[in-house]
């Protein structure tokens, strides 16, 4: 399973509140409440969030066993 748990914690050091992410950086609320409940995102998703806070890959998402 992909989970975005680590982007919550990145998003926690760096203080970035869900509410920036709406306002500042202009995401959709749909896309925020997606990524809260771990449903699926393309590699393009992946790539514009890492841009977005110039992060690796391995600070958005994991794979976990179930």
């Amino acid at each position: 399973m992909i989970t975005f748990e680590p982007f919550w914690e990145t998003l926690r050091r760096r203080g970035i509140s869900t509410y920036d992410l709406e306002y500042q950086y202009d995401i959709n609320p749909a896309e925020i409440s997606r990524l809260k409940h771990n449903h699926n995102f393309t590699l393009r998703s992946v790539d514009k969030y890492c841009r977005l806070l110039g992060c690796r890959v391995e600070e958005i998402i994991w794979y976990v066993e179930k």
